[in-house]
């Protein structure tokens, strides 16, 4: 299956991965190899993260980037053959998206 990031989403891991180059400089790259290895792993298993509410007809999943302690929100639309992120999140922000 197809990953699409979301124009949302991308707009965040945009803000997230400048704020980790900036602050984590023993290993700036740690967010974008993440988040690709995720799609990767999303596009051969699109049912890995977590189901985490439904959302008019849609069942949003939420998987969790344990090293840089983020969040995907995304849901699979099997019409289109993808897998759509919503937004990235981190976990410890303390209240949860609005999606």
């Amino acid at each position: 299956m197809k990953v699409r990031i979301s124009p949302r989403a991308r707009r965040r891991a945009n803000s997230i991965d400048k704020w980790w180059r900036a602050k984590r400089l023993a290993a700036p790259d740690l967010f974008q190899t993440e988040l690709a290895t995720a799609c990767r792993k999303l596009a051969a298993t699109p049912t890995l993260g977590i189901v985490y509410q439904s959302l008019r007809s849609k069942v949003v999943h939420r998987l969790l980037l344990p090293k840089t302690e983020q969040h995907l929100y995304y849901w699979v639309n099997e019409k289109a053959g993808e897998i759509v992120v919503m937004t990235i999140w981190g976990a410890r922000r303390g209240r949860p998206p609005k999606l």
